[in-house]
């Protein structure tokens, strides 16, 4: 009888590996549904052009007054977001305009109502 030789399991011994391994590809999924996360979060952010972008066409929407107190406007539009901005998210206030235009009245104006009071009593001073 001849003896074969044993073959060497190339992983005897080594469940460590294994164990390395599985602890690498979780760290990587994790970090990967973080990346995927914050990422979404930061979508939802208001950035700097939401605000330019906003506050321009709150201008344009004055219409007149808009260009007649510039100042004005541009201080009442920017009170008016500021406002919206704390209290809503980007993605409230999107869900907001897309409702119909009296429904988003009732939900914006309490919002900056005193920017808009504040914005019609200087322009009323400045018209007498």
């Amino acid at each position: 009888m001849t003896s074969e030789p044993k073959k060497k399991n190339f992983m005897a011994g080594k469940h460590w590996v294994i164990v390395i391994i599985i602890l690498v590809a979780g760290y990587q999924i994790y970090n990967g549904l973080s990346d995927l996360i914050e990422s979404r979060r930061a979508k939802e952010q208001w950035t700097n052009d939401d605000y330019t972008l906003l506050v321009n066409k709150c201008i344009q929407e004055t219409g007149d007054k808009g260009v007649k107190y510039y100042d004005l406007t541009r201080a009442y539009c920017e009170c008016s977001n500021d406002k919206i901005k704390a209290k809503f998210s980007k993605q409230q206030y999107i869900e907001i305009i897309k409702k119909p235009t009296e429904e988003q009245v009732k939900i914006l104006l309490p919002v900056f109502q005193d920017c808009l009071t504040k914005y019609q009593d200087r322009i009323n001073e400045l018209e007498k």
